[in-house]
């Protein structure tokens, strides 16, 4: 008996499994065609969502029309009557929209910007009586609109020689005081700026 305790079987704990070396590269295949697989589908999804070149420039000629006083319909039936764009029309007047004094202090600069300009407008002749009723009872709103325009200028607005995003803003905002889109054109008389 003592031969047979002896002899037991002796059972050996099975050994670790050496690890795959092969885990760790599939585990970044993994890894990389899920990221690509979002990009894909992100790509395809802007791609989707971005309009068409037909659909800018639509939206253009509309945000273009808005910025003139006029609807896109008109604006196209103004183009085909064979008239010139920038051809200055006969039967515009201008109108004043007063001389402005504004001054803006700066914080974070610590500098004064001091703004000293004339402004004008242009309106069609036979609009100018109903145009000067509407400014009369809007004159307010519209001083407010143009000095609160001229304070969010920035100075490289200012310095633009033509002016012309300060002319758009002011434009949108006075025919939008008024009511109506009468006026077609913002001018400046006497415009100069010193940033002290």
């Amino acid at each position: 008996m003592a031969d047979e305790q002896a002899e037991e079987p002796v059972t050996e704990t099975p050994a670790e499994e050496p690890k795959r070396k092969g885990s760790g590269i599939f585990r970044l295949i993994k890894a990389v065609a899920f990221v690509s697989v979002i990009v894909v589908v992100q790509i395809v999804g802007a791609s989707m969502l971005a309009p068409s070149a037909q659909d800018t420039a639509k939206l253009a000629k509309d945000i273009a029309a808005a910025a003139s006083g006029q609807s896109a319909e008109a604006q196209d039936e103004h183009a085909k009557d064979g008239k010139e764009h920038g051809k200055p029309e006969k039967n515009l007047k201008e109108v004043e929209l007063g001389t402005y004094n504004i001054t803006r202090y700066n914080p974070t600069t610590n500098t004064t910007l001091a703004i000293d300009f004339e402004l004008f407008g242009t309106v069609l002749a036979e609009d100018a009586a109903e145009f000067q009723h509407h400014f009369e009872s809007s004159n307010a709103r519209i001083k407010e609109q143009i000095t609160l325009t001229m304070h969010s200028a920035e100075s490289a607005d200012l310095t633009d020689a033509g002016l012309g995003l300060i002319k758009r803003q002011l434009l949108e905002k006075t025919n939008r005081a008024l009511g109506e889109p009468m006026l077609k054109e913002v001018l400046f008389s006497k415009f100069n700026f010193v940033e002290r």
